[in-house]
């Protein structure tokens, strides 16, 4: 991409003036008198796809998806270059298939997308691709179905490097334990993507947990309660450009006052079915059908309840037709089965190349390590780059340690409401607090990005490491912050764990991660272990 970029500069074309047609237009310029290799035209085809998107032209969007295709098929030799770019087109394709309806192309791109991800070692992808065949299973009513292609992610969570895509699957998850009534099942997967939410920061993400929130309220009869949450969500997620999610809502509040304000949940349903005259998602309309039929039912509207439940049933038998649920069976999962062992070594692999890594760069360390390539600038504590070979050390002499995952509480508004360079001060501050308390030979600190510290501490049990994050906590609770941030207090919410023998550093900086995640869901400025 940079390189295809670096030509477009220098041919002259300046592609952020551009929007529409007329953006469309100049990359298919750029593809005919710019690009030179065959995935740079891909790409080209890949970017004006996006701009057919945003002029509501989904079929052009598609086609030329599947020039780009074409285009990398018959190019030469794999290189990672036009092996990822082949995984996020496919990707991206599955999509636009599912967007327009076509379920069964939806699903040979899916089908396509796990062998070709797993031919490249893309976890990410590889998952992201179960996770649209389990969203088939949803769309046919099968949540028994979509939770087995959904536990197939399970075996490679730890191993996802996109928090939202993790934060995805377990939505879905969530969605299939709601229409399956599994409650406890569904608290418990609930509090996970709550705790998950604070830093994914997706507000659509976050209105669909408070809506699930509500449907779990609603299935054990706590319909104030659940009217309670869908009237927090405008001020909980701000103003989402969704219609698809307007219409969601609507139907939700409108199935809680069924029972004691029929009339309003009509009004309520009225609104959701003008927004979804022109809105191709059929199980929304399913929904909408079936909760007029049992306002009319509760009203002794037999008749009118009667249409709205033949209604819903064309409806779901017209969707039902066009998704290829015969090849969501048995075949297809033992199929992803086949996968494991494969996965198993990409996983071992990724494991490995951590110790290879480590072995091959050891005589290059202590010379590197003298270099400013390790120090972060403003902090002056140790980078990502330091941390990885100090990790890699740890791993080769299998060195007990802890990870102290050290975040500050409401950062972005010291940012905001303070300036940016107040924000800076008060992360040099903190950064001081961790150098004072973590200052030996088996203590190393790290910045670990933006607002996040992260603290190995070598050769502790559980309860010591426990005890020193709570003492950092503490004294940065106390810290005398005026100067810095005048009247405004400063904390900060620690995630810890223990590293296990024999599992990788990703595996344990995933189980601190989920630490931090509770103490940020149980209030802040708290520590929390795993």
């Amino acid at each position: 991409m940079e390189a295809l970029l670096n030509k477009v500069q220098e041919a002259g074309y300046d592609i952020t003036t551009v929007a529409g047609d007329d953006a469309i237009e100049m990359w298919s310029e750029i593809r005919v008198k710019v690009a030179t290799e065959p995935h740079e035209q891909a790409l080209c085809y890949v970017i004006s796809s996006e701009h057919q998107l945003s002029l509501h032209r989904l079929s052009q969007s598609i086609t030329e998806l599947n020039q780009a295709l074409r285009l990398l098929t018959n190019a030469g030799p794999n290189h990672a270059e036009r092996s990822d770019l082949v995984l996020m087109t496919k990707s991206t394709l599955s999509e636009r298939y599912l967007t327009s309806g076509d379920y069964s192309r939806a699903l040979q791109e899916f089908i396509s997308i796990t062998q070709y991800a797993i031919e490249h070692g893309d976890i990410d992808t590889y998952a992201s691709a179960i996770l649209g065949m389990g969203k088939l299973c949803e769309s046919f009513g099968d949540a028994n179905r979509a939770l087995r292609y959904y536990q197939k992610i399970d075996h490679v969570d730890h191993a996802l490097s996109s928090r939202s895509l993790r934060l995805h699957y377990k939505l879905h998850k969530l969605s299939c334990y709601v229409a399956l009534n599994k409650l406890t099942a569904a608290r418990e997967i609930l509090k996970e993507c709550e705790e998950l939410s604070i830093l994914v920061s997706d507000k659509l993400l976050t209105g669909q947990i408070m809506l699930y929130q509500s449907q779990l309220y609603r299935q054990q009869g706590r319909q104030t309660d659940a009217l309670r949450i869908l009237a927090n969500i405008p001020y909980a997620v701000g103003n989402i450009r969704s219609n698809w999610f307007a219409c969601k809502s609507r139907i939700e509040q409108a199935r809680c006052l069924i029972p004691d304000r029929p009339a309003l949940a009509n009004y309520l349903l009225d609104n959701a079915k003008r927004r979804l005259q022109h809105h191709s998602k059929p199980e929304l309309k399913i929904q909408l059908y079936r909760a007029y039929s049992e306002i009319y039912a509760e009203q002794g509207l037999f008749k009118e309840s009667l249409f709205y439940e033949k209604l819903g049933f064309e409806t779901e038998s017209n969707l039902i037709s066009q998704i290829p649920i015969a090849e969501l069976g048995a075949n297809q999962l033992r199929r992803l089965a086949r996968f494991d062992l494969q996965l198993k070594l990409i996983l071992s692999e990724m494991e490995n190349r951590e110790l290879k890594e480590t072995t091959e760069s050891q005589k290059h360390a202590v010379a590197q390590l003298q270099q400013d390539v390790f120090t972060d600038p403003l902090t002056k504590l140790k980078n990502r780059r330091w941390m990885e070979s100090c990790l890699k050390d740890l791993l080769i002499h299998e060195t007990e340690f802890a990870f102290l995952v050290v975040d500050i509480d409401h950062f972005k508004s010291i940012n905001d409401e303070l300036s940016h360079l107040a924000g800076d001060k008060a992360i040099v501050n903190v950064s001081a607090q961790i150098l004072q308390l973590f200052n030996q030979a088996t203590h190393h600190c790290v910045r670990f990005g933006g607002e996040e510290f992260l603290v190995i501490i070598e050769k502790v049990d559980l309860d010591q490491a426990l005890s020193q994050a709570e003492e950092l906590r503490n004294n940065i609770e106390q810290f005398d912050w005026r100067e810095v941030l005048g009247s405004r207090r400063l904390t900060v919410s620690i995630g810890v764990t223990l590293h296990r023998l024999g599992e990788n550093t990703q595996r344990t900086f995933y189980r601190a991660d989920k630490a931090l995640y509770r103490a940020k869901a149980n209030g802040r400025n708290q520590v929390c272990s795993e």
